[in-house]
């Protein structure tokens, strides 16, 4: 009797979610993965999806008068292996904002992705996946904030996305961060974040630029990033290349450049795509490669099946500011590793 009373209670409240126009969604994504580091092996299930981020979210819209409408989205990340949240502190870990559309585009408040997050996927091979696309893995070892991971959004921001215009979209935001105007403590613009953003569409040519500047929580300046991603599509294949430069505020070992380029192409019934990436740091001999091999299938309209192999290696001297958990950045300074990476991504 209880379980059937649970059952009334949850198909009741959601006849209201549907009432007022909420909308729950989601993507699963779980995939397992082995290889071989310098002096060892590993094996198991990747932190976090192979191909996107675990999350489950809820999004509302009203319209208004005059052409405007008003939409919430509340999303959570979570991982697949633990059911932990992706970010532990944060109820809603991947965005929560408020934004009014209009003629003028989009005008969103709260929690929210930056336009190095939005546009650097588009040029990159196996979607840019975090886990094992070459250009996010080492985008996250040279201590990016333009990556497709949580430095990739900012707190407390105001965003304006613009109307296309002629293949031409522009992206801007303001992230207020910690400390804001009404913390008596301290600077409060230490911390603020900047981003600018542009993509371009013409046809089979598309073009995506970044530009980012990431205070520092204790004031002692700013980090500076570009990005330029462009791509060419000729129907069977497109061809994808990026190049993206950090300035780091005082320390030398934070600057560096990082360039990616691969081919990606339709295989028997899927896509099946090859990159390659360098980062180069500030100094000689501290560079790092990653390369991959990846094939992704759709098995149903809301299931994909992907397999990836991928070769990291970092040089003697490079100082890795920053990695994900994901088992494709497990080498260390001068170690290199293996991966073989396979799962499924589930979108409802």
């Amino acid at each position: 009797m209880r379980r059937w009373l649970c059952g009334v209670c949850l198909a009741g409240l959601s006849g209201l979610a549907a009432a007022d126009g909420a909308t729950i969604y989601g993507l699963v994504d779980i995939a397992a993965a082995w290889g071989s580091v310098t002096g060892g092996r590993f094996g198991g299930l990747m932190r976090d999806g192979g191909l996107a981020g675990n999350r489950v979210g809820f999004r509302g819209s009203d319209v208004l008068a005059e052409g405007l409408e008003l939409s919430v989205v509340l999303e959570s990340g979570f991982l697949p292996g633990s059911g932990q949240s992706h970010r532990v502190g944060r109820t809603f870990s991947r965005q929560t904002w408020l934004a009014l559309s209009g003629p003028f585009g989009r005008l969103s408040l709260g929690y929210q992705y930056s336009p190095g997050f939005m546009i650097p996927y588009r040029y990159q091979v196996v979607g840019g996946s975090a886990g094992f696309a070459p250009r996010s893995t080492l985008a996250f070892a040279g201590g990016y904030s333009i990556v497709p991971g949580s430095p990739g959004r900012f707190d407390n921001a105001v965003a304006w996305t613009s109307p296309t215009w002629g293949g031409v979209q522009v992206l801007g935001i303001y992230g207020f961060q910690g400390r804001q105007r009404d913390d008596a403590s301290g600077s409060h613009e230490g911390d603020d974040r900047v981003g600018l953003g542009a993509s371009f569409d013409a046809g089979r040519f598309s073009a995506g630029l970044a530009w980012h500047r990431i205070g520092e929580a204790d004031s002692t300046g700013a980090a500076r990033e570009g990005f330029v991603g462009l791509s060419f599509d000729t129907g069977p294949v497109k061809v994808v290349a990026t190049l993206s430069r950090r300035d780091a505020p005082g320390a030398v070992p934070g600057d560096n450049r990082l360039r990616s380029a691969g081919v990606v192409g339709k295989l028997a019934g899927g896509e099946g795509s090859v990159g390659v990436a360098w980062l180069d740091p500030r100094g000689g001999a501290n560079h790092a490669r990653s390369v991959t091999a990846g094939y992704i299938r759709p098995v149903s309209r809301r299931t994909r099946w992907y397999v990836a192999i991928n070769r990291l290696t970092y040089g003697a001297a490079t100082d890795a500011l920053a990695r994900p958990g994901a088992v494709v950045t497990v080498a260390a300074a001068g170690h290199s590793a293996t991966s073989l990476v396979s799962g499924f991504s589930h979108t409802f």
